[in-house]
């Protein structure tokens, strides 16, 4: 029996469809990641944007940073379709690319010297050895003084810290349809079709979300001088190391 992908194209178009619903605070996040990436607005650097998505982070960053180069990286074809039409206008400062996360070979392909690493929604599929050799390897690419920043979902042990975190998603989400759909048509799509944080009681298959203090330790060990969780609610973090 041939194994099923953990992402299918059917989830690409469902996340266009409703990340803007399901992902906690969306602008928010992208405005904290853009404020964490260690460079001036004038500096010519190169970003890797993993499991980029539609391009809207790497677009953020080219507008906030008009010397820099950003190289996105995405399983999905249709994602990388999206991407490319939106970073078509920035020219030869955006590359968008394929690529597997669980592979290994495309790490050596990354850009040289690369400034920062940056990941949204997508580290939580890799098993924790996996992530630690990863963190590993990124540390390795980096220039000196760069950053790897992760905004991901994570795990808890704590029944009533899941009990907020779920409270708070439910709030945030049927806030976010009621402002892009004008109903909670949008909410109640997400809760059906499992965008709801249900990781926070029992993880689904292909997801792994470990809790950040742990990732926080294995990025120190990995080689980072300064680690941290920079942003957090309704069970999504910002977390990251600097060089």
């Amino acid at each position: 029996m041939t194994e099923q992908p953990v992402w299918t194209e059917t989830d690409s178009r469902d996340f266009l469809d409703l990340a803007e619903i399901a992902v906690p605070a969306r602008a928010e996040q992208t405005r904290a990641l853009l404020d964490l990436i260690p460079a001036a607005p004038e500096e010519a650097f190169t970003v890797a944007d993993l499991c980029a998505g539609e391009g809207l982070l790497c677009e953020a960053i080219l507008s906030r940073f008009p010397r820099s180069h950003v190289v996105a990286l995405d399983g999905s074809e249709l994602m990388r379709t999206n991407a490319s039409s939106r970073l078509a206008h920035f020219g030869d400062r955006a590359r968008v690319l394929a690529f597997n996360l669980d592979a290994d070979d495309w790490i050596d392909g990354l850009p040289s010297p690369v400034r920062c690493v940056l990941s949204s929604m997508a580290l939580h599929h890799l098993e924790a050895e996996r992530k630690r050799r990863l963190f590993r390897e990124l540390a390795e690419k980096l220039e000196g003084g760069g950053a790897l920043l992760v905004a991901d979902i994570i795990a808890t042990s704590s029944q009533s810290v899941r009990r907020s975190f779920a409270t708070q998603w439910d709030e945030l989400a049927r806030d976010q349809s009621l402002a892009v759909v004008g109903s909670l048509n949008g909410y109640e799509r997400a809760t059906k079709e499992g965008w709801r944080p249900t990781w926070l009681v029992d993880k689904k298959d292909g997801e792994m979300p470990y809790p950040v203090f742990e990732q926080l330790k294995w990025l120190e060990e990995a080689g980072f001088a300064l680690v941290d969780c920079f942003w957090l609610r309704a069970g999504h973090s910002i977390y990251g190391g600097y060089r």
